[in-house]
C-alpha cells in the first residue's frame, strides 16, 4: 500500500490557491441563492419575494442555500464563507484525484501530481472554486460518488456511495439524472471487471431514492410545481439554440486548447488493462460537454456547466502521460540498454554530453516537458493569452448580450464588475425606500440581474429573464426571433411589468457627488422617459427622481436616480414641477447654470 504523500500534494495545492486568489469573484447569480437563505432565517420560508402568493422556486442548488442558511443564520459576510467553502471541496476534490491516482490506479508520485496540478492550475476550476455558486461542490459530489461505486479497490460501497449520491440529487435540479447515470456506468464496469454482486447498486438507489422521493414531495407541496422555476426559463430546444450548446463547447476548447486532449486521453482510457475503469471515466469525460450542448451553454465565464468533468479529464491525461513516461525503462532516468556495458568513471566524462541529452531527450523527460507544457497553454487565457486567433474564437460566438465579443478572460472582467455596481445599486436603493417612506407595504422594482440588487435592497422584485416571475418564465419564444444569450431566451421589456404597479422602474447610481452632474443626469433620464411616451404613456404615471445617499465604497455619498411610480393622488404635472423645484435648488449648490428643461 502506498504511503500518502502530503509533501508532494501541498507543492500542487499552492499554485491552486494563488490561482483561486487572483480570480477570487462573487457572481451576482450567487446572490439570488443568499436572498432564498436569508428569507428563510428571517421566517419568510423559502422564497425571494415575501408574501402570500405561492413561492417560486427561482433556485436549482437546494443544498447549497441551506449551506448559506447557516452563515446567514451566523450573520457572516456571504461574499467570503460559501467562496471559502466551495475553495475547500476544490482542494479537496484534489486531493482525492491526486491519492486516487496514486494508490488506485497505480500511477507514480511524478506524474499523478503533474496531473493534478494541470487541474489545480486551470483557470476556469480556480475561478469557480470560489464564485458562491455551488459548482465545485457539486463537482466534489459527482467525483466522490463515481469513486464509491467504480474506483474503490474493495469493491462497491453501496452506503458511501448512496450518502454522496443523495446529497449530489439535493445540491443541483440535474444532480438525480446523473445519479443514475454513474450507477449504469458503474453496473457496465463492475460486470467488465467480472464482479456481479447486485447489493451495493441496490443500497445506493434505495438511499438516493427514498431521500430524492421525501424531498420531492415536499418540495412539490410547498412550490406545487415538478420543477423549478430556472428550468422554464430556458427556452424552447431548437435547432439554433442546440447550435448554441454546441459553440459554447468548441468556444471553450479553442480558449484552452488542453480540453482537446479528451480524445487522446481516451485512447489511453480504452486499451484493454484499462478498460473496466477506463470507459465510464471516458464516458464521463465526454458527458458533461454533451449535457452543455443539450441545454444550449450558459452565459457565464469561463464554461460553468463543463467544470464537473474536468476530474475525470484529469484521470484521462493521467494515463496519457503515464504511457509516455512508461516509455523510459526501469528507471527514472535509465536510458542505458540492459546488455550495454557500463561506462567506467573514468570515461565517463568523454560522455557527459551525449548522457546528458540521452536524459533530457528521454521520453520521461519529455514526458515532464509536455506536462509544463500543458499547464502553461491552460494558463495563459487567465491573462487574455490566446494561441487560437480571436478570428477563428469568434466563429463560435455563443454570448448575444453585447455587440463585441468578449474573450471568457473579459467576461470574467465584466461579471465582476457588474456584481459591484449591482451591489452599489442594491444599497442605494435600500436607502431610497428608507428616505421617501412609499405607501405599500412592500415596494417594488423592475429589473434584469435580481441577484445582488435584489438580496442589498429587500425591494419586491419583478424579474425580466423569470427566475422568479413564473408568467416570464413560461412565456413561448418566438422560434423566429433573434437568438440571445443562454439564460436570457425569454427576455421581457421592463413596460411588461407595468400593469403590476411597480414602484420603481429604472435606477441608477451616479457616483458623482458634483450637483451638476446629477442634474444632467435627471435631465437625460427626463429625456428617456419621454421617449417611451410613443409606446406607452409613462410620463402620466412616473417621474423620475433623485436622492442622495450614503457610498461606504469610494465617496462620502452618491446619488441614485429613478423611474418612480406617481403617487395616487397626485396630478402628474404637479409631480413633475416638484421635481423641476429640486433641480433649481441643486442649481444653487453649483448645478449647470443652463436651466433643465422639463418634459
Amino acid at each position: 500500500m502506498r504511503k500518502y504523500r502530503f509533501d508532494v500534494f501541498a507543492a500542487v495545492w499552492v499554485p491552486y490557491a494563488l490561482l483561486v486568489q487572483r480570480f477570487w469573484f462573487v457572481t451576482d447569480d450567487a446572490f439570488i441563492s443568499f436572498r432564498y437563505a436569508r428569507n428563510l432565517m428571517l421566517g419568510h420560508g423559502l422564497r425571494f419575494n415575501p408574501g402570500e402568493h405561492v413561492p417560486v422556486e427561482g433556485y436549482s442548488n437546494f443544498l447549497w442555500v441551506m449551506v448559506c442558511a447557516l452563515f446567514e443564520f451566523f450573520r457572516m459576510d456571504m461574499t467570503l464563507w460559501p467562496p471559502l467553502v466551495s475553495t475547500a471541496c476544490g482542494t479537496i476534490l484534489l486531493w482525492i484525484i491526486f491519492d486516487t491516482l496514486r494508490r488506485r490506479l497505480e500511477i507514480g508520485t511524478p506524474v499523478a501530481a503533474l496531473a493534478t496540478l494541470s487541474l489545480g492550475c486551470f483557470p476556469p476550476f480556480a475561478l469557480w472554486s470560489s464564485s458562491g455558486l455551488e459548482t465545485v461542490p457539486f463537482a466534489l459530489l459527482v467525483f466522490v460518488t463515481f469513486e464509491r461505486l467504480v474506483l474503490r479497490r474493495a469493491g462497491p460501497d453501496g452506503v458511501g456511495a448512496g450518502i454522496a449520491g443523495l446529497l449530489l440529487a439535493l445540491i443541483r435540479l440535474e444532480g438525480v439524472a446523473w445519479v443514475v447515470v454513474i450507477l449504469i456506468l458503474a453496473l457496465i464496469s463492475r460486470r467488465i471487471a467480472g464482479q456481479r454482486g447486485p447489493r451495493p447498486f441496490i443500497v445506493c438507489a434505495l438511499i438516493v431514492g427514498i431521500g430524492y422521493a421525501i424531498y420531492f414531495g415536499w418540495r412539490y407541496s410547498y412550490y406545487q410545481m415538478p420543477l423549478p422555476n430556472t428550468a422554464y426559463v430556458k427556452g424552447d430546444l431548437d435547432t439554433a439554440r442546440l447550435m448554441r450548446g454546441v459553440n459554447y463547447v468548441v468556444s471553450f476548447a479553442l480558449a484552452f486548447l488542453t480540453p482537446i486532449l479528451i480524445l487522446p486521453g481516451s485512447l489511453c482510457a480504452l486499451r484493454h488493462r484499462r478498460i473496466a475503469v477506463g470507459l465510464p471515466i471516458a464516458a464521463l469525460a465526454w458527458a458533461f460537454p454533451a449535457y452543455a450542448v443539450v441545454v444550449t451553454g450558459d452565459f457565464m465565464t469561463m464554461g460553468r456547466f463543463l467544470i464537473p468533468g474536468l476530474a475525470f479529464c484529469t484521470i484521462l491525461l493521467a494515463w496519457l502521460l503515464n504511457d509516455l513516461w512508461g516509455l523510459g525503462g526501469r528507471g527514472a532516468f535509465n536510458t542505458t540498454p540492459p546488455d550495454e556495458p557500463r561506462v567506467s568513471a573514468r570515461a565517463a566524462p568523454r560522455g557527459l554530453k551525449s548522457a546528458a541529452l540521452r536524459v533530457l531527450l528521454s521520453p520521461r523527460s519529455m514526458t515532464i516537458v509536455a506536462a509544463l507544457g500543458v499547464i502553461v497553454v491552460g494558463l495563459l487565457p487567465g491573462w487574455d493569452t490566446h494561441l487560437v486567433p480571436q478570428a477563428a474564437r469568434e466563429r463560435f460566438r455563443f454570448r448575444f448580450n453585447t455587440e463585441d465579443f468578449k474573450s471568457e478572460f473579459a467576461q470574467w472582467q465584466a461579471q465582476s464588475a457588474n456584481t459591484a455596481i449591482w451591489t452599489r445599486r442594491g444599497k442605494a436603493l435600500k436607502s431610497y425606500v428608507e428616505q421617501r417612506d412609499f405607501p405599500e407595504p412592500n415596494p417594488s422594482y423592475v429589473a434584469g440581474a435580481i441577484g445582488a440588487s435584489g438580496y442589498y435592497s429587500n425591494l419586491y422584485i419583478h424579474d425580466k429573464h423569470g427566475l422568479v416571475t413564473p408568467e416570464v418564465a413560461r412565456r413561448e419564444v418566438d422560434p423566429g426571433g433573434a437568438l440571445r444569450s443562454p439564460g436570457h431566451d425569454k427576455q421581457v421589456p421592463k413596460e411588461y411589468f407595468l400593469k403590476d404597479k411597480p414602484t420603481i422602474l429604472l435606477a441608477m447610481v451616479e457616483p458623482g457627488t458634483d450637483p451638476r452632474v446629477v442634474a444632467n443626469v435627471c435631465l437625460q433620464q427626463a429625456r428617456a422617459l419621454r421617449l417611451e411616451q410613443s409606446r406607452l404613456p409613462l410620463l402620466r404615471k412616473y417621474v423620475v427622481d433623485f436622492a442622495r445617499v450614503p457610498c461606504e465604497d469610494y465617496a462620502e455619498h452618491q446619488y441614485i436616480v429613478t423611474w418612480t411610480r406617481i403617487a395616487a393622488g397626485v396630478e402628474p404635472r404637479a409631480a413633475w414641477t416638484k421635481l423641476e423645484r429640486r433641480l433649481s435648488e441643486l442649481r444653487h449648490e453649483g448645478a449647470s447654470e443652463i436651466r433643465p428643461q422639463i418634459p
